[in-house]
């Protein structure tokens, strides 16, 4: 990896005359990142990329070729000299070469990633993939064949491709993608999901400053798209698939320096973590 430079910061720099990304958030999937991203488009410091999702790095040809002016034109067309270019593309955590494209990109990027309780994710994509009409059987059925739809995908990148809709449960085992990530952008800001639903004012403050821009004129407050399924309880089964990723989570954990059991959410309750008698894993 090249040496970045750290003398400038993003409010020097014209990013638009370079068609140059300087900010991303980018997973995980299923993370508030729409909520989060419209919220950061507020402010006027910082211009989203149109339709929030750029989907640019995800693609092969842009992993090849770079970032084409006729689709930076398509994303950004609306920019009127804010010095932050954004893209939310929640994607890009967990699909392969993503991060390492990101870089070439731009190895100064500020780069913000949002986790949330893997088993709450998982359930969210479920329902999420059931709603497009993309998955079509009981959430159980979907968890069972998950594993053979994943390894029988040969192109990750295509659009709906089993990586993309598929991935209940690899895509909550964040401990490998943060591992990548932090090798290529080691100063990635890492976001718990319930800090954004309960500590939006706070956390806005943290995305600031990392950002480089001014705090935002006036306390803010996250306006959830989807505020009834945040209340809703998950049932037994969410309990087992957070078993799963117990000690995913906890090395999750480990690697950010964040306190055990951070990651689990109130909402499914801590109790499914607990180690059951006679159970060494």
């Amino acid at each position: 990896m090249q040496d970045r430079d750290t003398t400038e910061g993003i409010a020097d720099r014209d990013p638009a005359a370079s068609r140059t990304l300087n900010a991303v958030i980018l997973g995980a999937q299923r993370c508030g990142t729409t909520s989060f991203a419209q919220l950061l488009d507020t402010h006027p410091d910082i211009c989203l990329a149109r339709g929030k999702e750029a989907h640019w790095f995800d693609d092969a040809l842009v992993q090849r070729d770079g970032v084409s002016t006729e689709r930076w034109a398509n994303r950004f067309s609306h920019y009127a000299g804010q010095p932050v270019l954004l893209d939310a593309t929640p994607s890009y955590l967990y699909l392969p070469g993503c991060i390492e494209a990101l870089y070439r990109h731009n190895p100064n990027l500020k780069v913000i990633a949002v986790l949330r309780d893997p088993a709450e994710r998982a359930r969210s994509q479920y329902a999420h993939e059931r709603q497009r009409g993309v998955e079509t059987g009981r959430y159980w059925q979907a968890l069972q064949l998950e594993s053979r739809r994943l390894a029988a995908d040969r192109n990750p990148l295509a659009p709906n491709s089993p990586a993309r809709v598929s991935s209940f449960r690899d895509g909550g085992r964040y401990s490998r993608q943060i591992g990548r990530l932090l090798e290529w952008f080691p100063d990635a800001l890492v976001l718990r999901f319930d800090e954004l639903v309960n500590e939006s004012a706070t956390t806005a403050q943290r995305v600031t400053e990392h950002l480089g821009v001014t705090p935002f004129p006036s306390p803010v407050t996250l306006k959830w798209l989807n505020r009834r399924r945040l209340s809703r309880p998950l049932s037994p089964l969410d309990a087992l698939v957070r078993r799963s990723f117990r000690a995913d989570m906890r090395a999750t954990e480990d690697l950010l320096g964040w306190q055990r059991g951070s990651l689990a959410s109130a909402r499914l309750g801590r109790r499914s973590l607990r180690r059951p008698a006679g159970d060494a894993g």
